[in-house]
This record gives C-alpha cells, structure tokens and sequence, in this order.
C-alpha cells in the first residue's frame, strides 16, 4: 500500500511542474481544474495537462486579442 508521506510529494512535485511549465512560457493555463488534476494525479497529472496544453486539446491559455483601434 502507498503510504501517505508518497502520496503528498507526488502532488506537491505534480503542482511544481505546473508553476514551472507555466512560467518558461508553455501556455497552461492554471486554474482550479488543472490544479485539481495536479493535486490527485500528481506527476502523471502534470505531464497530461501540459501535453493537452501544448497540443490545444485542452488547458491552454488564452491571450485576449488587442484592438487598437
């Protein structure tokens, strides 16, 4: 059985890597939902919000055009 201790770093280490994508600039958007996913799924969660990210399948982040007119 997994213990607890294991559980809890796999889902900081998860949250990092998302801060940590989305701050090098691969467009993911954070939000309750992808934090969420990161907390539960922890490392594995990650890598699959990042790849439907950078995939536009889902999670990523959108920049409102600008009109300067």
């Amino acid at each position: 059985m997994v213990s607890l201790r294991a559980l809890l770093v796999n889902a900081i280490v998860g949250l990092i890597i998302l801060v940590v994508a989305n701050a090098i600039g691969l467009g993911v958007e954070i939000s309750l939902i992808t934090l969420l996913i990161c907390a539960i799924l922890g490392v594995p969660g990650a890598i699959l919000v990042i790849l439907l990210a950078l995939l536009d399948i889902a999670f990523a982040a959108s920049i409102a055009p600008l009109f300067l007119g």
